[in-house]
């Protein structure tokens, strides 16, 4: 069977929907057997992605960014405990961390040789929070406002749309209390700036807030912070580019296979680079061991040291 690409032309602010041509001709010029689809709607290729399964094609293919490729593995995932069929990857997103970790070219055109030759094909762990799955993290409070405020600014892309998005949400967040417990450990009633939990190890292109995590370890990382002063929080965030927050005392560090975050109050969620939640109550992430197939390129993408 040919493989089915699912592009989203939205990724990048409309920038993705320009390349399907590019797509196309390049593909065609490998001499890929496929058939491409755009969507046209948010959370479309959900269910794009489970028919294209159901019609046996392989690989489905995520032509997009980071919410693209989670909105496809919710597809394929759907009612499964691994995906019966192998995972490619496009990247045409703002900040392409996925892609990244797993040495997938960005350059559009070796992207697409890299995913014809599928030469490098790795079985990785998912995760679920909630009802929805994920294949990267899981932002909880002000790093998901950060994604809010960037979606107002217009002027910017890539890496630095999210740093002046971190800027704007520190100026004005309340940090929320909440009850965090995993396999091993509980807080309670803990005024929490931040929480995040990483299957993988970058995220907005810039921020390697679990830069020890791993994509098939079976486990995933998390750390929350403690109650943080909006200075404190701007002189934590240039930690967060080369991981060395993690050796802060305010940072709390580990590694689970299930945690609950709970909050009497609103609490934005980000997930895979797109907003889920403004204001949830309950989360329960959980790890998925083993549950997708990916074609990777050759090498992961360069890890960051976090320094003490």
């Amino acid at each position: 069977m040919p493989a089915k690409i699912i592009l989203n032309p939205y990724s990048n602010r409309w920038g993705a929907g320009k390349r399907a041509g590019d797509v196309e001709r390049i593909l065609r010029d490998l001499g890929y057997d496929f058939e491409l689809v755009i969507t046209s709607a948010p959370e479309q290729a959900i269910d794009l992605a489970a028919q294209a399964v159901e019609a046996g094609f392989d690989p489905v293919v995520a032509a997009g960014g980071d919410g693209a490729i989670s909105e496809v593995i919710n597809g394929l995932l759907a009612g499964k405990a691994q995906s019966p069929v192998r995972l490619g990857i496009l990247p045409l997103g703002s900040a392409n961390d996925y892609a990244f970790q797993l040495g997938i070219p960005t350059d559009l055109e070796a992207a697409c040789k890299n995913l014809v030759a599928a030469e490098h094909v790795l079985t990785l762990d998912a995760g679920r929070i909630n009802d929805r799955f994920i294949m990267n993290d899981v932002t909880i409070a002000i790093g998901a406002r950060v994604n809010i405020e960037a979606a107002k600014i217009k002027r910017l892309r890539g890496s630095m749309l999210y740093l002046a998005g971190a800027f704007k949400a520190i100026a004005s967040y309340r940090s929320p209390t909440a009850t965090i417990a995993w396999d091993d450990g509980r807080v309670e009633n803990h005024i929490t700036p931040l929480a995040y939990v990483g299957n993988g190890w970058r995220t907005g292109g810039v921020f390697h807030l679990t830069p020890e995590a791993r994509l098939n370890d079976g486990l995933l990382d998390f750390i929350f912070a403690d109650a943080l002063s909006r200075p404190q929080i701007v002189r934590l965030l240039p930690k967060t580019f080369n991981g060395s927050h993690i050796h802060d005392a305010r940072v709390h560090s580990g590694r689970c296979t299930w945690l609950r975050f709970t909050s009497p109050d609103p609490i934005p969620v980000l997930a895979d680079g797109e907003i889920i939640y403004r204001d949830a109550h309950e989360l329960d992430i959980r790890i998925l061991p083993q549950a997708l197939r990916v074609i990777a390129g050759e090498s992961e993408g360069m890890r960051v040291m976090p320094a003490r």
